[in-house]
């Protein structure tokens, strides 16, 4: 064949199929690993989480709280049902709706109060209720701000494989093999599945199963949290609900903590002195391993 004529059909093969050699190229690319640049970046990721499990107006939540009551002879379980209400923007309330006690808890737009027996314990949240961070703060603005508190590296996402599901990370490890601050989110679904948080010297991992839909919402049915890699809770939703036709007395903390004023030291009785119920286990946990 004449070398031109050799020529002009290597450019015209090349014209033709230069899309599909591209194409190729970049696949393969990308299934090297090489592709991490093209990971989007954590303020877009949250926004595509948010817009995946939408931000309804509200939700009612009943579910059943298993604390595992780990001791030198047997593994025991303390028991509680709750009901959550979420109120956008930025609101929820978790009461608890069994045994004698009168406790519940209200946190409004990064403020947070926790009242137990008629007295105001605290205005710190406990680490091992950081699982409603992703179900609250349903706009990336406020997730973001939320993310950093827990010293997450906000300005690295990686690829992982997570119990063979590949998925966006959020956070930069620390230590090589250590637990660090981060959240996993399946790359096809976008549903969160994993949160991991350092705070108060504790790290507390969370783990989201079974997505479920209601209208264009979603919420996980199932949560697992463990402290210091060890079991401490299992979450599950007896039944949730759309409703937003909630009283804002019911979320303002201001107004909660006048109704409920905290006493002093002095004046507390035994019952008001007793370090609220989910805490002191989490005291009494990290006992067994120090």
């Amino acid at each position: 064949m004449h070398p031109f004529l050799k020529i002009s059909l290597f450019n015209f093969l090349f014209m033709k199929n230069g899309f599909f050699l591209t194409g190729f190229l970049l696949f393969s690319f990308l299934a090297a690993g090489v592709g991490e640049a093209f990971v989007p970046k954590a303020p877009h990721l949250l926004h595509l989480v948010i817009e995946k499990i939408k931000n309804p107006a509200g939700m009612e939540i009943f579910q059943t709280k298993k604390f595992i009551n780990y001791d030198d002879s047997d593994i025991g379980l303390f028991e509680i049902e709750e009901k959550l209400i979420f109120l956008t923007p930025n609101h929820v309330r978790a009461d608890v709706i069994s045994g004698i006690q009168t406790s519940f808890s209200v946190e409004s737009d990064f403020r947070f109060v926790r009242v137990k027996d008629g007295v105001t314990l605290t205005n710190e949240k406990s680490p091992v209720d950081l699982y409603t961070d992703i179900l609250l703060y349903r706009d990336p603005e406020s997730l973001l701000n939320q993310l950093a508190l827990t010293g997450m590296d906000l300005s690295k996402v990686s690829f992982q494989r997570y119990n063979e599901t590949i998925c966006y990370v959020i956070g930069r490890p620390t230590e090589r093999q250590k637990p660090f601050a981060g959240l996993w989110i399946e790359k096809e679904t976008f549903f969160p599945i994993k949160y991991v948080v350092n705070k108060n010297g504790w790290v507390v991992e969370f783990y989201y199963h079974n997505w479920q839909r209601l209208s264009k919402s979603w919420y996980p049915m199932q949560v697992s949290v463990f402290l210091d890699n060890q079991l401490f809770c299992m979450i599950d939703v007896k039944s949730f609900d759309l409703k937003s036709d909630f009283s804002k007395d019911l979320f303002d903390i201001d107004y909660i903590e006048k109704l409920y004023p905290k006493k002093t030291l002095d004046f507390m009785d035994e019952n008001s002195k007793q370090v609220e119920e989910l805490n002191k286990r989490m005291e009494d946990f990290k006992k067994l391993y120090e």
